[in-house]
């Protein structure tokens, strides 16, 4: 048994070796496929393009993605300077464009439609040309509530200040801009897990894709057989963005 236990240290450092030998290779595959991966998104301006066209998307509506770019470069041609950063800088530029187009419905109307609608209600401006809700007796929206208190406080005088008709709009609109705060930051959260999530996920494809080209280009180079070639590349491919923390790990519990 202490013969047993002798051998264990070199047992687990050659085993340990052989992995680490692995792991460095998958590394550097690693290394390599995303400094090029970098370099590429960088000069093609993949997540500009990227976060273009999801916004563009998910806004719909030209006018109301002009009015979007207005309240957040002040110019359409300057869609770059929103589209050509982080996530969640762009996302805190357009909660700001959207408090403006609250606090101002008369003057943002289609952004003000968009952003404060459902989907039931999006679809419907769509229908209308986007130029805002439809005329329905039915009860208003808290959009709806809001904009009209909006457009008629700046014809209030001081007299209909005190009147108690005035203290019932002026609640009920305060309860309706609360419920407009809370959906749309809802609305703005939803749209930022999903570029995320979207982005994170085909970098991922396109990193696994892109180690597993590199290192089926070096099996073949060393005159591997086609067959194991695909199997090695598929599964180094799968592993190279891991190696990375592998080789740290490994590296730790290799005895000196």
């Amino acid at each position: 048994m202490n013969e047993i236990i002798g051998k264990l240290p070199p047992l687990v450092d050659n085993f340990i070796g052989n992995i680490l030998s692995y792991a460095v290779v998958l590394a550097t595959v690693a290394t390599i496929t995303m400094t090029f991966l970098e370099m590429f998104k960088t000069i093609l301006k993949w997540k500009l393009n990227f976060h273009k066209s999801r916004v563009r998307f998910w806004v719909g509506n030209q006018s109301q993605f002009e009015e979007l770019l207005i309240l957040t470069v002040a110019n359409i041609d300057s869609a770059n300077a929103l589209f050509d950063q982080p996530t969640d800088k762009m996302m805190a530029q357009i909660q700001a464009a959207t408090n403006v187009a609250i606090d101002y419905p008369d003057m943002y109307p289609h952004l003000y439609a968009f952003i404060t609608g459902s989907p039931q209600s999006e679809a419907a401006a769509r229908e209308t040309g986007g130029s805002g809700y439809r005329d329905t007796n039915e009860t208003p929206t808290d959009a709806q509530i809001w904009s009209s208190f909006i457009l008629s406080k700046t014809k209030v005088s001081n007299n209909d200040i005190s009147n108690p008709e005035f203290d019932l709009q002026l609640q009920a609109a305060t309860k309706a801009r609360a419920r407009i705060d809370h959906f749309i930051a809802r609305k703005l959260d939803a749209l930022q897990t999903q570029l995320e999530y979207n982005w994170a996920r085909k970098n991922q494809y396109l990193a696994v894709f892109a180690c597993a080209c590199l290192l089926m280009g070096l099996l073949l180079s060393l005159n591997v057989p086609i067959l194991p070639a695909i199997g090695l590349s598929f599964f180094g491919g799968m592993m190279a963005p891991l190696a990375k923390d592998i080789v740290s790990a490994l590296s730790g519990l290799k005895s000196k």
